[in-house]
């Protein structure tokens, strides 16, 4: 036996050695030739980086070949939710791509989830396999509205304090959280703290009683809900309730420097009569450093409570704003009965340096190079009312790419809009407008427009700035190349809830969108193309989708007139504005003398918009005084001319309003070439890695954003 063993020895261990040889030269081989054999697939993920508890969530992947573009079919996807702080991973989705190589999908959001999660896409094909990992947040995202009953309040009063805490994901009340408000005072003490848990609807409600000593001035009041604040600012002061009111007009809405001022007090007692011959006294000023006055009169009301007056304004108003276009010149008028009690008014009258304001705005915000734009045009007198105007407008450059971009002739309507459509060139576009209106009334502006650059652009346009759940979204997407597929994803506070695409045909993609209860409230409208290196080329619009979900409120009192210290019962009935059907809801209710709001006025009704419209919308970079939001109801719909001027006028005044873009953007591509590069550089005996397909890839943000 020990005979045989060495004589079978040696032959073993030549065959071992030759087998290490051959191993250590196919390691080397294949090591070296990592930069040349890289799979040729490529992942791009699309998609939210929060996610919102129970709901229904959309994301977007794109696998192609890498370096061409060309589109990869029947990939599998696979998708999961892994919390950050460890566990098994949550299957969300498994699918395959479509012919285009892309796969919009969706996937239930875990009701139960919450937190920091990790959200994984995996694919895999003949042409290789990726693993991306994204950081996401599972949570609800409150908005906080807070109210109070008045807006000035006297030393040993009671401010009542009231918050309604909503999800406008999709309205969901913050149920049973705690809602801290405080009560700062004019020095900035705080004065109020106190914790409340919200209603099963999110109202929460305090009362703080101010002593009858108190620092006058403003006080600033506050709710906060985690890292949410809502802040509002009342007046406290000793007042006494006016007891007539002063109404000043002139006979025009705005003026220019130099023309002549006529204009009318009327003074009227709250119980009806007027405050007839009684003094007045008007002043006319300025701001500049501080308070100039350039118009001092003095005169009497007559048996109607009447009076009339007439000045000259200065030619010139210093510290006005003219350079600017427009200056705000104040009056001031204080009336004096026979009683020497005193009220004031005061009114701001327009000063502009031209008659005629024009505005313009790119439909995008910045125009795009290779399409057809729309620019809008508005013009307005400078009290905000629409102008109805001719246009003579210079194009400069005249030409781009053949498209012959020569000057023009339009007409404003009579909400004063227009819509110029040009297809600039590369660089800067200007616009020379000069508009003038019937009554003689004219003015020039220059306007000058920056272009995108790139040799791809996308460009998206909506028929429509505001809808109604029910109707249908028609969209238009067009292309500078005139090649692949436009995509489209629906976001709404940062979650995406629909992804679809259309290919690319004689450069435009056209989009029909239904718009089903869930696409409610404030859409970002996300469009781009994929380019061959995986970077995107996109465009946004923003848009609003209301529901037509509005309550009637009904309210009975079993009096019409009560004498002071009398009980008053109120009976109050909710129903829908649809059919009419009782609704269980949650009722706010502040009873203040009328006469508070003679000193300071409030506004109610803004808890909808508050909740259906993105912070950044609520004051829009463009306006045409008189001009709503749209509404939705069918019995309160306007006449189809008005309502294609909301639609107009909101586009543009939207087209510059910041978006949040597209939160998720992940790429394979450029991790796995820094892989690779990691490979070539360190080719030492002993170090293997796993092939490029087979390791996680970082969610790079692809470039060209």
């Amino acid at each position: 036996m020990p005979v045989k063993i060495r004589s079978y020895l040696p032959t073993a261990l030549k065959l071992l050695l030759i087998l290490i040889v051959v191993a250590g030269f196919a390691a080397y081989g294949y090591i070296s030739t990592l930069p040349e054999r890289a799979d040729a697939q490529q992942t791009i993920v699309i998609g939210p980086e929060r996610l919102a508890p129970g709901s229904e969530a959309g994301l977007r992947v794109v696998v192609q070949q890498a370096g061409g573009g060309q589109p990869v079919s029947d990939a599998q996807v696979k998708v999961s939710l892994q919390p950050q702080a460890g566990g098994q991973p949550l299957p969300l989705f498994a699918g395959t791509t479509d012919a285009s190589g892309s796969l919009p999908l969706t996937f239930q959001v875990p009701a139960e989830a919450g937190g920091d999660y990790h959200l994984i896409i995996e694919t895999e094909s003949p042409n290789g396999t990726d693993r991306l990992e994204r950081p996401v947040k599972v949570e609800r995202d409150f908005r906080l509205l807070l109210s109070s009953d008045k807006p000035l309040y006297q030393p040993g009063q009671t401010i009542h304090l009231r918050a309604l805490a909503l999800d406008p994901f999709d309205l969901t009340p913050a149920r049973q959280a705690s809602i801290d408000f405080v009560v700062q005072d004019a020095k900035g003490n705080k004065v109020f703290r106190q914790s409340v848990p919200t209603s099963a609807y999110g109202i929460a409600a305090a009362d703080f009683i101010l002593a009858d000593l108190v620092n006058q001035g403003d006080y600033k009041l506050s709710a906060s809900l985690g890292n949410t604040t809502s802040e509002r600012t009342v007046e406290i002061k000793p007042y006494v309730l006016p007891k007539f009111g002063v109404t000043v007009t002139t006979e025009r809405s705005f003026y220019t420097p130099g023309q002549r001022v006529e204009g009318s007090v009327q003074a009227d007692y709250f119980f009806g009569k007027p405050v007839a011959e009684s003094q007045v006294r008007l002043v006319g000023l300025v701001y500049d450093v501080e308070r100039v006055e350039l118009v001092n009169l003095t005169g009497q009301t007559d048996a109607q409570g009447h009076y009339d007056f007439s000045f000259d304004l200065p030619g010139y108003l210093a510290g006005s704003g003219l350079d600017r276009g427009q200056a705000q010149f104040a009056l001031e008028v204080t009336v004096i009965d026979q009683t020497e009690h005193a009220e004031q008014s005061s009114a701001l009258v327009p000063v502009a340096a031209q008659p005629i304001v024009i505005e313009a705005v790119a439909e995008s915000g910045s125009l795009r190079p290779g399409v057809e734009n729309i620019v809008y045009i508005l013009t307005a007198y400078p009290d905000g009312t629409p102008a109805q105007t001719d246009l003579q407008i210079g194009i400069n450059p005249s030409t781009s790419s053949g498209y012959q971009n020569s000057p023009q002739k339009l007409t404003t309507n009579e909400f004063g809009l227009a819509e110029l459509r040009v297809q600039p060139g590369d660089g800067e576009t200007t616009l020379t407008i000069q508009a003038s209106d019937e009554r003689g009334f004219s003015a020039g502006r220059t306007i000058q427009f920056q272009t995108e650059a790139g040799s791809d652009h996308v460009l998206l346009r909506a028929d429509r700035a505001a809808y109604a759940v029910g109707e249908t979204m028609n969209l238009l997407a067009l292309t500078a190349l005139d090649s692949g597929s436009i995509y489209l994803d629906i976001v709404k506070e940062g979650q995406t809830l629909s992804t679809r695409s259309t290919p690319v045909q004689a450069g435009q993609a056209d989009f029909a969108v239904d718009l089903s209860p869930d696409l409610y409230g404030t859409l970002e409208l996300h469009a781009y193309k994929v380019l061959a290196d995986g970077t995107l080329v996109r465009d946004t619009r923003i848009v609003v989708v209301d529901e037509p979900r509005d309550l009637a409120v009904t309210v009975a009192a079993d009096k019409e007139t009560y004498r002071p210290g009398e009980t008053a019962t109120l009976d109050f009935q909710t129903t829908a504005q649809a059919d009419g059907s009782p609704v269980q809801t949650a009722l706010g209710l502040a009873v203040v003398d009328e006469s508070v709001f003679a000193l300071q006025r409030q506004d109610p009704g803004f808890a909808k918009l508050y909740f259906l419209l993105e912070a950044e919308l609520m004051e829009p970079f463009y306006q045409v005084k008189g001009f709503n939001l749209p509404t939705s109801s069918s019995d309160q719909s306007p006449p189809p001319e008005l309502r294609q001027a909301q639609d107009t006028s909101i586009r543009a005044a939207w087209a510059a309003a910041p978006t949040s873009g597209l939160a998720l953007q992940a790429n394979s591509r450029p991790d796995a070439d820094r892989h690779l590069a990691g490979h070539t550089r360190l080719r030492r005996p002993g170090r293997t890695q796993p092939p490029a397909g087979q390791r996680p890839a970082t969610a790079d943000q692809p470039g060209g954003e």
